[in-house]
């Protein structure tokens, strides 16, 4: 379901507006001065830009100190950047009557966000080319809920013993903030125990059309997630957590009229920024798995997968009902 009618329109493609590179300078001030920073890089804007400015005067309050120092650092080392992303923001908010944007978002890191190894200007138009698509995507109610930080209830499937439920909702919100936009999360239903969360960006194909890329997966957390995948596993009828995920994410790039969604290599996952112990800390070989998912080689974000036709026999065995399920969820959601 798409915005285009109700409200105008507004590309991402295109050059947001009141953005005056001779108008950004830096400023060298204390990290504790957050507002001042932010007022003194902020271009001259219109009544949404305003708006966001002045949330963002208010940010230093509402965060702790160490995300203060962080945010303020970022806005000075990338002025450019990170002024382009928070006019977006409110020229986005305000045409589309959004209301102002969740603090997540507007901590949003431009820098460092989805693909290793890309530039500034190359991450900041994935990420704005990935709302103005969930536009056109999702309905204004859940746009307008994931804007303002709240969680979507995708569905729920039902294994043998216990329900999953299926959540969209910002990246911010589950540790893959770095990995892309959104994210689906499975979990179960009797306790909320996340199984699998996917961080992915919606990015636009030829023709018009559109498919998502996958930044990340992670697995539960906790000495008892490998107990959780392989009960979960077999109560779904051996389909895995993960492959569930994937199955979501292909039936929402399902209307795009791509052929193939995208995922993130492990040389250009964003955690190859970090430090060598915490690049040591992710244990998923995501090129293996998208191997084993019939992903091939493709540039630029590292794999390409086959989102398929989702057709199932109506009578399978409860392994291939799971599997009709999870896509359907993807593929009805708006």
């Amino acid at each position: 379901m798409s915005l285009e009618g109700r409200l105008p329109q507004f590309s991402a493609r295109s050059e947001p507006p009141s953005l005056t590179d001779t108008g950004v300078c830096r400023v060298e001030t204390p990290p504790s001065a957050l507002g001042y920073v932010a007022a003194a890089n902020m271009p001259e804007c219109g009544r949404s830009g305003r708006h966001v400015l002045w949330q963002v005067l208010k940010l230093g309050g509402r965060l702790t100190l160490k995300r203060a120092i962080v945010f303020s650092m970022r806005l000075a080392r990338h002025p450019v950047s990170t002024t382009r992303w928070l006019a977006f923001l409110g020229a986005f908010g305000d045409r589309y009557r959004l209301g102002l944007p969740h603090d997540d978002l507007i901590r949003k890191s431009v820098p460092t966000f989805l693909l290793h190894g890309a530039s500034c200007r190359r991450r900041l138009q994935l990420l704005m080319n990935h709302f103005d698509i969930a536009s056109e995507v999702l309905s204004r109610r859940s746009l307008m809920a994931l804007w303002r930080g709240a969680s979507m209830e995708m569905g729920t499937v039902g294994g043998r013993a216990e329900n999953y439920r299926v959540q969209l909702l910002l990246a911010d919100h589950c540790g893959g903030r770095h990995e892309g936009a959104f994210a689906i999360r499975l979990s179960r239903q009797s306790d909320r125990y996340a199984l699998c969360t996917a961080s992915f960006a919606f990015v636009r194909c030829d023709h018009d059309a559109y498919s998502l890329v996958i930044g990340g997966m992670q697995g539960p957390r906790g000495g008892d997630g490998k107990r959780a995948l392989i009960t979960a596993t077999r109560d779904l009828g051996g389909l895995r957590p993960k492959d569930a995920v994937l199955l979501t994410l292909q039936g929402l790039a399902s209307e795009g009229n791509a052929l193939h969604l995208y995922a993130v290599s492990n040389e250009r996952h964003v955690i190859n920024r970090r430090r060598r112990k915490r690049r040591r800390m992710m244990v998923t070989d995501l090129d293996a798995y998208w191997g084993d998912r019939g992903g091939q080689p493709s540039d630029p974000f590292g794999f390409s997968l086959p989102i398929g036709d989702g057709q199932t026999a109506r009578d399978g065995n409860r392994r291939e009902q799971s599997k009709r399920a999870f896509r359907d969820i993807g593929a009805w959601f708006y």
